[in-house]
């Protein structure tokens, strides 16, 4: 569990750093370097006691009028996805695990069934949640880069967690912003096809979790950034004293922390997520040998564009599982240009 919360400002930043010994420039360029954000702790909600447009993980979301639920289209690879999933249903039946055995190997094996027919279909996408970006633009830590009116809704293929290191795996995301008035918005009722894979032990429908009063912070840049340039990381003195001091700030996977973050820096779970954004986004699989391409290569100089957007964690609230997080990114200048549609979901696991 993390010890020390995020910093509240640059001058409290800049103090903690200088305590772990670092060299003075190194501690004012890692501190210039720092990136304001809006840390957004939830409770415990009752939908019809949520205003509409506020800022809120699961429920319902608030759509304009005449906007249906997000759905995504059949994956461009369907086939290949299907196989895969009727050979998992294949497997469970010739070799059952000892895991399966206890609810039933059939019914883990109907389910991948049903996968394999549903990545080959429209389907919806389960609500993640929606930042009523007017209110968090109130906050000091609010990044101007981001609209200041509107909604920021994030839908996800919860059911299939598709993977970000894919060009085809874009289809099982949708980040909305939408800046309509909040009279013309109405709760959506949920997808059938949503509340039919949802039971009392796994549901791609969460509880409704309001954000209460959000707070500033200021992130510090990890050292896996692609934008790292505060000292050679080989460097294993200095690194080892910035790592230790990063890590006790914790992981947005943990109980007990604000593990939702608007803007600033992300604290990932793994490497990788400016990297993997850029080269899906640019049509690379980077779940092989892609890395050392000469194409590859070229298109990793730039991976330095995409920063954080949301950073969604474990929650007690929503009842998202506490064994990851999911990362809006997008590069910076999609964000100005309010293209959101080009924004990547990535979700790691330690």
């Amino acid at each position: 569990m993390a010890d020390t919360p995020l910093p509240p400002d640059r001058e409290t930043l800049t103090h903690t750093l200088q305590a772990t010994g670092l060299p003075a420039a190194i501690v004012a360029h890692l501190a210039a370097q720092a990136r304001p954000a809006v840390l957004m702790p939830t409770t415990a909600g009752d939908e019809d006691a949520i205003p509409a447009g506020a800022s809120k993980l699961g429920g319902r979301p608030d759509l304009p009028q005449g906007m249906a639920w997000p759905l995504r289209p059949p994956y461009p690879d369907a086939d290949r996805r299907a196989q895969y999933y009727n050979r998992k249903a294949d497997d469970l039946l010739a070799n059952p695990p000892s895991w399966a055995r206890t609810k039933g190997v059939e019914w883990f094996s109907n389910e991948h069934r049903a996968k394999a027919q549903a990545v080959a279909k429209d389907f919806p996408l389960a609500f993640f949640g929606q930042f009523n970006l007017a209110e968090l633009a109130q906050a000091p830590g609010f990044d101007p880069v981001f609209p200041t009116e509107g909604r920021l809704l994030v839908f996800y293929d919860y059911w299939i967690e598709p993977e970000e290191f894919t060009p085809e795996a874009a289809v099982g995301w949708r980040v909305i912003w939408d800046p309509s008035p909040v009279a013309e918005l109405v709760r959506a009722p949920v997808p059938q096809a949503l509340l039919a894979i949802s039971n009392d032990e796994w549901s791609c429908v969460f509880p409704p979790a309001p954000v209460t009063t959000q707070h500033s912070v200021i992130t510090p840049m990890p050292f896996n950034d692609k934008g790292w340039d505060a000292f050679p990381l080989e460097d294993n003195a200095e690194f080892t004293a910035y790592d230790a001091w990063f890590c006790a700030f914790g992981t947005p996977d943990e109980k007990n922390r604000d593990n939702h973050q608007f803007g600033g820096f992300p604290q990932p779970l793994q490497n990788g997520l400016q990297a993997r954004s850029q080269l899906a986004a640019n049509g690379l699989n980077c779940g092989g040998n892609i890395w050392h391409t000469a194409q590859a290569k070229a298109l990793l100089e730039s991976a330095a564009q995409w920063r954080l957007v949301v950073q969604i964690g474990a929650d007690p609230h929503a009842r998202f599982a506490d064994v990851g997080a999911y990362y809006v990114m997008m590069r910076e200048a999609d964000i100005v240009a309010r293209r959101f549609d080009q924004a990547r979901v990535v979700y790691q696991c330690d």
